[in-house]
């Protein structure tokens, strides 16, 4: 079968994927592949016939397996339809930010956010993600953050947290440097006096802004005119995110350096 009709074989039945992602976690006898989609052999074999047949999965000691292709073709497939879904259920929020400032390998792995919940200011509650944000942030025993952007009450939240013990590494651009140097130098002193606390200033232009721990990521990006979006946040407890946002904050440190209490 050529490599369109593959993508068919896949792309137009749920049931083939859903063997496939199956197989993935481990594998699966024929009667498990009957019960989880409660069919009978001759319903569920002719699909299972057609898998074998294109080298996507073999039987092995009774069991059916992912072949080295099938491992390849799954993991894509599911990257695929994951990412699908991350946009589809919020498309306009999509369309209204600019995505572009997530650097490129990191677009590409936006399907680690899994299930994520957008919070958005209304009428009653204008603060309501800022709350959210920092709800979940109390509740954490390290923190990793990224800030084009400075909240009024961000440099209080933080050495708050660094008072509790919390590990927290903080990565802002110039412009928010400048800004703590001016008007938040006593709080930034404070903050850079506990060990567990550090800061690095990156030159480089960011476009978005994030926070991740061992709790929870949240992250807001900038519209598509070029504002920052202190409206609206994305939160996620998916461990995939989590990974997603110490792997991003990474990113920038290395392009960043360490602030220090001589600087202020």
């Amino acid at each position: 079968m050529k490599a369109k009709g593959l993508l068919s074989l896949l792309a137009l039945s749920e049931k083939r994927r859903d063997i496939l992602f199956m197989l993935q976690e481990e594998p699966k006898t024929l009667k498990e592949i009957r019960d989880y989609f409660k069919v009978t052999s001759p319903e569920i074999i002719p699909q299972i016939r057609k898998l074998e047949k294109e080298n996507l999965i073999f039987q092995k000691d009774k069991k059916y397996v992912l072949t080295e292709v099938g491992e390849i073709a799954t993991r894509s497939f599911g990257q695929f339809f994951k990412t699908l879904k991350i946009f589809e259920n919020n498309m306009d929020f999509w369309k209204e930010h600019n995505i572009s400032g997530i650097p490129e390998e990191f677009r590409m792995r936006l399907y680690e956010l899994g299930d994520y919940e957008i919070f958005g200011s209304t009428p009653t509650e204008i603060f309501k993600p800022h709350d959210e944000y920092i709800k979940n942030l109390l509740k954490s025993k390290w923190t990793l953050g990224v800030s084009p952007a400075l909240h009024p009450e961000y440099p209080e939240s933080v050495t708050m947290l660094a008072e509790k013990e919390v590990d927290i590494s903080i990565v802002v651009t110039r412009d928010v440097f400048e800004k703590l140097q001016t008007k938040y130098r006593k709080d930034v002193q404070k903050y850079l006096g506990f060990e567990n606390a550090s800061l690095w200033m990156c030159e480089e232009e960011i476009k978005v802004a994030f926070t991740t721990s061992d709790k929870f990521l949240s992250m807001r990006l900038f519209l598509k005119d070029g504002n920052y979006d202190f409206y609206k946040n994305i939160i996620t407890y998916e461990k995939s995110a989590l990974k997603w946002g110490e792997d991003l904050f990474s990113y920038y440190k290395k392009r960043s350096e360490k602030i220090g209490l001589q600087d202020f």
